[in-house]
Protein backbone atom coordinates (compact mmCIF):
# COMPACT_ATOMS: atom_id res chain seq x y z
CA UNK A 1 0.00 0.00 0.00
CA UNK A 2 0.96 3.54 -0.45
CA UNK A 3 1.49 5.79 2.07
CA UNK A 4 0.42 9.87 1.73
CA UNK A 5 1.72 11.16 4.99
CA UNK A 6 5.10 11.28 5.97
CA UNK A 7 6.12 9.58 8.71
CA UNK A 8 9.37 9.80 10.86
CA UNK A 9 11.90 7.69 12.07
CA UNK A 10 15.74 8.08 13.58
CA UNK A 11 17.73 4.94 12.09
CA UNK A 12 20.70 3.76 14.50
CA UNK A 13 22.96 5.56 11.92
CA UNK A 14 25.41 7.87 12.95
CA UNK A 15 26.70 7.79 16.57
CA UNK A 16 29.90 7.83 16.51
CA UNK A 17 31.16 5.01 19.03
CA UNK A 18 35.16 6.67 19.44
CA UNK A 19 36.07 3.84 21.71
CA UNK A 20 34.95 1.20 19.96
CA UNK A 21 36.00 2.15 16.33
CA UNK A 22 32.26 1.34 15.07
CA UNK A 23 29.24 3.21 14.12
CA UNK A 24 25.79 2.74 15.61
CA UNK A 25 23.05 3.51 13.11
CA UNK A 26 21.62 6.15 15.06
CA UNK A 27 21.83 10.35 14.33
CA UNK A 28 24.35 12.64 14.50
CA UNK A 29 24.42 15.98 13.16
CA UNK A 30 27.56 15.76 10.97
CA UNK A 31 28.26 12.52 8.92
CA UNK A 32 31.51 13.53 7.67
CA UNK A 33 32.57 13.20 11.23
CA UNK A 34 31.67 9.38 11.37
CA UNK A 35 34.60 6.57 11.12
CA UNK A 36 34.65 3.62 9.59
CA UNK A 37 31.65 1.54 10.48
CA UNK A 38 32.03 -2.09 12.25
CA UNK A 39 28.48 -2.56 13.13
CA UNK A 40 24.93 -1.36 11.80
CA UNK A 41 21.49 -2.12 12.56
CA UNK A 42 18.63 -2.02 10.19
CA UNK A 43 15.30 -0.03 11.00
CA UNK A 44 12.35 -1.65 9.29
CA UNK A 45 10.88 -0.66 5.94
CA UNK A 46 7.25 0.85 6.72
CA UNK A 47 5.56 -1.48 4.43
CA UNK A 48 6.39 -4.95 5.10
CA UNK A 49 4.37 -6.36 2.05
CA UNK A 50 6.31 -4.64 -0.39
CA UNK A 51 9.76 -5.64 -1.04
CA UNK A 52 12.32 -3.34 -1.13
CA UNK A 53 14.82 -3.40 -4.11
CA UNK A 54 16.07 -0.97 -5.60
CA UNK A 55 18.34 1.98 -4.01
CA UNK A 56 19.93 5.13 -4.89
CA UNK A 57 22.21 8.15 -3.02
CA UNK A 58 23.38 11.73 -3.73
CA UNK A 59 26.10 13.44 -3.77
CA UNK A 60 24.92 15.54 -1.25
CA UNK A 61 23.74 12.42 1.13
CA UNK A 62 20.36 11.82 0.46
CA UNK A 63 19.52 8.30 -0.45
CA UNK A 64 16.04 6.69 -2.07
CA UNK A 65 14.68 3.58 -1.60
CA UNK A 66 11.96 1.65 -3.67
CA UNK A 67 10.04 -1.81 -3.71
CA UNK A 68 7.92 -3.35 -6.13
CA UNK A 69 5.22 -5.82 -5.10
CA UNK A 70 5.68 -9.01 -6.91
CA UNK A 71 3.65 -11.17 -9.60
CA UNK A 72 1.41 -12.81 -6.65
CA UNK A 73 -0.07 -9.59 -5.49
CA UNK A 74 -1.76 -6.23 -7.09
CA UNK A 75 0.79 -4.50 -8.55
CA UNK A 76 2.10 -1.04 -6.17
CA UNK A 77 5.35 0.83 -5.44
CA UNK A 78 6.36 2.56 -2.32
CA UNK A 79 9.70 4.39 -1.37
CA UNK A 80 11.14 6.17 1.85
CA UNK A 81 14.50 8.37 1.65
CA UNK A 82 16.90 9.54 4.49
CA UNK A 83 18.33 12.68 5.17
CA UNK A 84 22.26 13.18 5.46
CA UNK A 85 21.60 12.85 9.41
CA UNK A 86 20.26 9.07 8.77
CA UNK A 87 16.66 9.03 8.94
CA UNK A 88 13.90 7.63 7.49
CA UNK A 89 11.07 9.29 6.34
CA UNK A 90 8.22 7.84 4.53
CA UNK A 91 8.02 9.44 0.39
CA UNK A 92 4.90 9.81 -1.72
CA UNK A 93 4.90 7.94 -5.29
CA UNK A 94 2.87 9.66 -8.33
CA UNK A 95 -0.14 7.96 -9.28
CA UNK A 96 0.42 5.43 -12.07
CA UNK A 97 -0.84 2.07 -13.49
CA UNK A 98 0.52 -1.00 -12.24
CA UNK A 99 4.42 0.48 -11.74
CA UNK A 100 7.10 -1.56 -11.76
CA UNK A 101 10.80 -0.04 -10.74
CA UNK A 102 13.77 -1.80 -11.80
CA UNK A 103 16.50 0.92 -12.11
CA UNK A 104 17.56 3.98 -10.24
CA UNK A 105 20.62 6.59 -10.94
CA UNK A 106 21.27 9.76 -8.41
CA UNK A 107 23.78 12.56 -8.90
CA UNK A 108 24.34 15.43 -7.38
CA UNK A 109 20.79 16.29 -6.20
CA UNK A 110 18.26 14.24 -7.75
CA UNK A 111 17.37 10.80 -8.67
CA UNK A 112 15.93 9.02 -11.91
CA UNK A 113 13.79 6.21 -11.50
CA UNK A 114 13.10 3.71 -14.01
CA UNK A 115 11.21 1.19 -15.18
CA UNK A 116 7.44 0.06 -16.45
CA UNK A 117 4.10 0.51 -16.83
CA UNK A 118 1.52 -0.67 -18.88
CA UNK A 119 2.58 -0.42 -22.34
CA UNK A 120 5.01 2.57 -21.68
CA UNK A 121 8.55 3.42 -20.38
CA UNK A 122 8.28 4.99 -16.94
CA UNK A 123 10.68 7.60 -15.47
CA UNK A 124 10.21 9.62 -11.83
CA UNK A 125 12.71 12.14 -10.90
CA UNK A 126 13.05 12.90 -6.53
CA UNK A 127 14.44 16.21 -5.90
CA UNK A 128 16.17 16.64 -2.94
CA UNK A 129 15.08 20.58 -2.55
CA UNK A 130 11.37 19.49 -2.81
CA UNK A 131 11.52 15.81 -0.83
CA UNK A 132 9.43 14.85 -3.61
CA UNK A 133 8.84 12.57 -6.90
CA UNK A 134 7.38 13.40 -9.94
CA UNK A 135 7.01 12.18 -13.31
CA UNK A 136 9.28 13.16 -16.20
CA UNK A 137 9.43 12.80 -19.89
CA UNK A 138 10.18 9.47 -21.19
CA UNK A 139 11.72 8.68 -24.56
CA UNK A 140 8.62 7.69 -27.17
CA UNK A 141 8.32 3.49 -28.19
CA UNK A 142 10.29 2.20 -25.08
CA UNK A 143 8.08 -0.88 -22.83
CA UNK A 144 9.99 -0.33 -20.11
CA UNK A 145 13.06 0.67 -18.81
CA UNK A 146 16.27 -1.68 -17.54
CA UNK A 147 18.89 0.10 -16.82
CA UNK A 148 20.03 4.15 -16.17
CA UNK A 149 23.09 5.85 -15.16
CA UNK A 150 23.87 9.56 -14.50
CA UNK A 151 26.86 11.91 -13.99
CA UNK A 152 25.11 14.95 -12.67
CA UNK A 153 23.44 16.16 -15.64
CA UNK A 154 24.11 13.72 -18.25
CA UNK A 155 22.16 10.62 -18.29
CA UNK A 156 21.65 7.32 -20.31
CA UNK A 157 19.45 4.76 -20.21
CA UNK A 158 18.42 1.51 -21.98
CA UNK A 159 14.95 0.26 -22.39
CA UNK A 160 12.66 -2.47 -24.41
CA UNK A 161 11.26 -1.61 -27.93
CA UNK A 162 8.05 -2.06 -28.49
CA UNK A 163 6.46 -5.08 -30.67
CA UNK A 164 9.31 -6.90 -29.76
CA UNK A 165 12.16 -5.18 -30.81
CA UNK A 166 15.88 -4.62 -29.84
CA UNK A 167 16.54 -2.68 -26.59
CA UNK A 168 17.10 0.97 -27.24
CA UNK A 169 20.07 3.48 -25.98
CA UNK A 170 19.26 6.80 -24.90
CA UNK A 171 20.88 9.82 -23.75
CA UNK A 172 19.74 12.67 -21.95
CA UNK A 173 21.91 15.96 -21.50
CA UNK A 174 19.62 17.69 -18.82
CA UNK A 175 19.48 15.22 -16.34
CA UNK A 176 16.06 13.34 -17.81
CA UNK A 177 14.42 16.42 -18.28
CA UNK A 178 14.49 15.50 -22.13
CA UNK A 179 16.17 12.44 -24.38
CA UNK A 180 17.51 12.48 -27.57
CA UNK A 181 16.74 9.68 -30.73
CA UNK A 182 16.82 6.40 -29.86
CA UNK A 183 19.59 3.80 -30.75
CA UNK A 184 18.69 0.38 -31.20
CA UNK A 185 21.07 -2.07 -29.84
CA UNK A 186 20.08 -5.14 -32.39
CA UNK A 187 23.18 -6.84 -31.22
CA UNK A 188 21.64 -7.59 -27.62
CA UNK A 189 17.96 -8.39 -29.15
CA UNK A 190 16.81 -11.06 -26.47
CA UNK A 191 19.34 -10.81 -23.98
CA UNK A 192 18.78 -9.61 -20.39
CA UNK A 193 20.81 -5.93 -19.36
CA UNK A 194 23.04 -6.41 -16.32
CA UNK A 195 25.15 -3.32 -16.53
CA UNK A 196 25.40 0.01 -17.46
CA UNK A 197 27.87 2.68 -16.97
CA UNK A 198 29.17 5.93 -18.53
CA UNK A 199 32.99 7.07 -17.89
CA UNK A 200 31.65 10.48 -19.98
CA UNK A 201 28.96 11.29 -22.68
CA UNK A 202 30.58 9.25 -25.15
CA UNK A 203 32.06 6.25 -23.58
CA UNK A 204 29.72 4.18 -22.47
CA UNK A 205 29.90 0.31 -21.32
CA UNK A 206 26.88 -2.34 -21.27
CA UNK A 207 26.91 -5.27 -20.01
CA UNK A 208 24.25 -8.37 -21.13
CA UNK A 209 23.55 -11.88 -20.38
CA UNK A 210 22.33 -14.22 -23.33
CA UNK A 211 21.31 -18.08 -23.15
CA UNK A 212 25.06 -19.30 -22.92
CA UNK A 213 27.09 -16.10 -21.39
CA UNK A 214 28.09 -12.82 -20.24
CA UNK A 215 29.36 -10.04 -22.72
CA UNK A 216 30.51 -6.61 -22.67
CA UNK A 217 30.31 -4.00 -25.06
CA UNK A 218 31.65 -0.85 -25.38
CA UNK A 219 30.48 2.80 -27.36
CA UNK A 220 32.92 5.54 -27.95
CA UNK A 221 30.42 7.34 -29.71
CA UNK A 222 27.74 8.15 -27.64
CA UNK A 223 25.98 4.63 -28.63
CA UNK A 224 26.12 5.08 -32.28
CA UNK A 225 28.47 1.66 -32.53
CA UNK A 226 29.30 -0.61 -29.96
CA UNK A 227 32.51 -2.84 -29.91
CA UNK A 228 32.42 -6.23 -27.94
CA UNK A 229 35.10 -6.42 -25.27
CA UNK A 230 36.95 -9.45 -24.19
CA UNK A 231 36.51 -10.33 -20.69
CA UNK A 232 37.75 -13.32 -18.53
CA UNK A 233 35.89 -16.95 -19.30
CA UNK A 234 35.22 -17.48 -16.01
CA UNK A 235 32.82 -15.14 -15.59
CA UNK A 236 28.98 -15.19 -15.54
CA UNK A 237 27.73 -12.16 -14.70
CA UNK A 238 28.91 -8.35 -14.36
CA UNK A 239 26.57 -6.28 -11.97
CA UNK A 240 26.74 -2.96 -10.01
CA UNK A 241 29.13 -1.60 -12.53
CA UNK A 242 29.98 2.43 -12.34
CA UNK A 243 32.97 4.13 -14.29
CA UNK A 244 33.73 7.63 -13.61
CA UNK A 245 36.12 8.86 -16.90
CA UNK A 246 38.24 5.81 -17.49
CA UNK A 247 38.26 4.11 -13.82
CA UNK A 248 35.44 1.94 -13.66
CA UNK A 249 34.27 -0.33 -10.86
CA UNK A 250 32.23 -3.68 -10.58
CA UNK A 251 30.60 -6.87 -9.28
CA UNK A 252 31.70 -9.84 -11.55
CA UNK A 253 30.65 -13.61 -10.74
CA UNK A 254 32.43 -16.65 -11.13
CA UNK A 255 31.20 -20.25 -10.69
CA UNK A 256 31.95 -20.45 -6.93
CA UNK A 257 32.64 -16.94 -6.30
CA UNK A 258 32.42 -12.77 -6.52
CA UNK A 259 34.84 -10.73 -6.94
CA UNK A 260 35.62 -7.06 -6.90
CA UNK A 261 36.93 -5.98 -10.26
CA UNK A 262 38.40 -2.44 -10.88
CA UNK A 263 39.40 -0.82 -14.01
CA UNK A 264 41.57 1.91 -15.32
CA UNK A 265 41.01 1.92 -19.01
CA UNK A 266 37.69 1.91 -19.32
CA UNK A 267 37.45 -1.91 -19.22
CA UNK A 268 39.86 -3.47 -20.98
CA UNK A 269 42.24 -4.52 -18.55
CA UNK A 270 41.25 -5.24 -14.70
CA UNK A 271 42.42 -5.55 -10.98
CA UNK A 272 40.43 -8.19 -8.75
CA UNK A 273 39.89 -8.88 -5.18
CA UNK A 274 38.21 -12.08 -4.38
CA UNK A 275 35.60 -11.90 -1.89
CA UNK A 276 35.04 -14.22 1.17
CA UNK A 277 30.98 -13.91 0.30
CA UNK A 278 28.36 -14.11 -1.90
CA UNK A 279 27.72 -10.02 -2.91
CA UNK A 280 25.12 -9.27 -4.60
CA UNK A 281 25.67 -5.42 -4.96
CA UNK A 282 27.91 -2.90 -5.01
CA UNK A 283 28.66 0.99 -4.35
CA UNK A 284 31.52 3.34 -3.91
CA UNK A 285 31.71 6.88 -2.89
CA UNK A 286 34.10 9.41 -5.06
CA UNK A 287 36.78 8.76 -2.37
CA UNK A 288 36.76 4.92 -3.72
CA UNK A 289 35.23 3.65 -0.13
CA UNK A 290 33.30 1.01 -1.34
CA UNK A 291 30.22 -1.18 0.11
CA UNK A 292 29.45 -4.70 -0.58
CA UNK A 293 26.43 -6.13 0.28
CA UNK A 294 25.33 -9.94 0.19
CA UNK A 295 24.84 -13.00 1.71
CA UNK A 296 26.63 -15.47 3.91
CA UNK A 297 26.14 -19.15 3.68
CA UNK A 298 22.92 -20.40 4.90
CA UNK A 299 21.69 -17.07 3.68
CA UNK A 300 22.39 -15.08 6.32
CA UNK A 301 23.12 -11.31 5.67
CA UNK A 302 26.70 -10.01 4.62
CA UNK A 303 27.91 -6.43 4.94
CA UNK A 304 31.44 -5.46 4.08
CA UNK A 305 33.13 -1.74 3.73
CA UNK A 306 36.19 -2.30 0.83
CA UNK A 307 39.12 0.05 1.20
CA UNK A 308 41.97 -0.82 -1.74
CA UNK A 309 42.20 -4.60 -0.78
CA UNK A 310 41.15 -4.37 3.06
CA UNK A 311 37.95 -5.54 3.61
CA UNK A 312 36.37 -4.89 6.90
CA UNK A 313 32.97 -7.65 7.52
CA UNK A 314 30.22 -4.70 9.25
CA UNK A 315 28.87 -6.41 12.07
CA UNK A 316 24.99 -6.71 11.52
CA UNK A 317 21.39 -6.41 13.90
CA UNK A 318 18.09 -6.34 13.08
CA UNK A 319 18.55 -7.78 9.43
CA UNK A 320 17.00 -11.17 8.87
CA UNK A 321 17.46 -11.45 5.22
CA UNK A 322 20.29 -11.04 2.40
CA UNK A 323 20.84 -7.73 1.44
CA UNK A 324 19.64 -7.24 -1.97
CA UNK A 325 21.02 -3.75 -2.71
CA UNK A 326 23.29 -0.43 -1.56
CA UNK A 327 24.69 2.76 -3.03
CA UNK A 328 26.54 5.57 -2.15
CA UNK A 329 27.08 9.17 -1.77
CA UNK A 330 29.70 11.27 -1.22
CA UNK A 331 30.33 9.88 2.73
CA UNK A 332 26.93 8.12 2.91
CA UNK A 333 25.87 4.67 2.15
CA UNK A 334 22.79 2.84 2.39
CA UNK A 335 21.83 -1.25 1.55
CA UNK A 336 18.84 -3.01 1.63
CA UNK A 337 17.24 -6.16 2.48
CA UNK A 338 14.00 -6.89 1.21
CA UNK A 339 12.34 -5.41 4.50
CA UNK A 340 14.97 -3.75 6.30
CA UNK A 341 17.00 -0.01 5.36
CA UNK A 342 20.95 0.46 6.59
CA UNK A 343 22.56 3.62 6.35
CA UNK A 344 25.99 3.96 7.36
CA UNK A 345 28.92 7.01 7.04
CA UNK A 346 31.71 6.77 5.56
CA UNK A 347 34.74 8.63 6.32
CA UNK A 348 37.46 9.53 4.39
CA UNK A 349 40.71 7.94 5.21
Amino acid sequence: MRHDHRHVRATSGFVVALALGAVVLASCSHPAAVTTPTRASGTPALSISVPLSTVGCTLNDVCVAVGTTGANAPIDAVAEFSTPKGRWLNLALPTAPSPLIDAMACSGSQCLLGGSQPGDDLLWLFSVSSESVRPTVVPAGGIGVDALTCDREACALVDTGAHGGPPRFVESDDGGQSWGAPEPLDFATGDAVTALACGDVEDCALGVLNDQSFLLYVTNDAGATWQLRDTPSAWTDLTSLSCSRRDCVALAQAAASSVLVRSTNFTRTWKYLALSQKAIALACTPSAACLVAGERSGNSPWLALVRGRTVTNVRLRYVPTPLVAAACGSKVCAALGVTTLLALGVQSP
